[in-house]
């Protein structure tokens, strides 16, 4: 929270309402400022005071936060992470989705007949492939891993990732971001709660670090949400691969060689 004030704290100093110190201290001085805004209700919740005026700020500075409503979703997390680094770096942070970059594979899309043509039978065509970096079992992390069971389709395509990721981020992050640790890659099932048999059964789909990126979790809570992912992200999307949190805000852990 107290980012969230420190970031309020500055729009309103812009906005010549407020002369304290931008320390992430909801005092007086700041209530004061904050009921100067026109369209704050005062009878708010104070955390909804403080999230208007962020998703308004966000609104000026052409950064889309949703409904200003003073509700913390999705939206406004992405338009507070945004405005966070406009106000740092005074430049809004590059733009390099996936729609917006040729990637390097184009994978069938889930549960297509091309789909079943590309990958065959689940638990067929299965290769173990050595990976660049020692991996974590995230359900027992007392447990590593040098090796990865995949289908044999996607097996260089996930080892190009993992070697970037591994130049990218280096050992230290690797560990510190816990970008190794690993859920699981084949595993012949069906889907979490649901009737269709999940991507994992072909070996074509990859968790990493479940316990902070849950199935139900979305861009407010889940761990790969945050930008200092941004490049974990990148490694991924030039290969192709399908991120079910950046695509549908759910389940960050997975990622997919298929098209949703």
């Amino acid at each position: 929270m107290k980012e969230k004030i420190k970031l309020a704290q500055q729009l309103l100093a812009e906005r010549g309402y407020y002369q304290g110190g931008i320390d992430g201290i909801f005092g007086p001085n700041t209530l004061a400022a904050i009921h100067k805004v026109q369209g704050i209700d005062p009878g708010l919740p104070n955390s909804r005071k403080i999230t208007m005026v962020i998703q308004m700020g966000a609104k000026e500075k052409g950064i889309d936060s949703g409904a200003i409503d003073g509700m913390w979703g999705p939206q406004t997390q992405f338009a507070f992470e945004e405005l966070a680094f406009l106000m740092q770096h005074g430049r809004k942070r590059a733009s390099w989705r996936p729609e917006e970059m040729p990637a390097a594979n184009k994978w069938p899309r889930q549960n297509s007949p091309e789909f079943n043509q590309f990958y065959g039978q689940r638990g067929q065509n299965l290769v173990s492939i050595d990976v660049p970096y020692e991996l974590k079992i995230a359900w027992d992390l007392r447990y590593r891993a040098r090796k990865i069971t995949c289908h044999r389709k996607v097996a260089e395509s996930l080892l190009t990732v993992l070697e970037n990721v591994r130049q990218v981020y280096g050992e230290n992050d690797i560990q510190a971001l816990r970008l190794n640790h690993f859920g699981g890659c084949y595993n012949n099932r069906l889907m979490r709660g649901g009737t269709q048999w999940s991507t994992h059964s072909w070996g074509m789909a990859v968790d990493f670090d479940p316990d902070r990126n849950r199935l139900t979790w979305g861009r407010d809570r889940a761990a790969f949400a945050h930008p200092v992912y941004d490049e974990w992200w990148r490694c991924w999307e030039d290969e192709g691969w399908v991120s079910l949190g950046r695509r549908r805000n759910f389940d960050w852990m997975h990622i997919q060689a298929a098209e949703v």
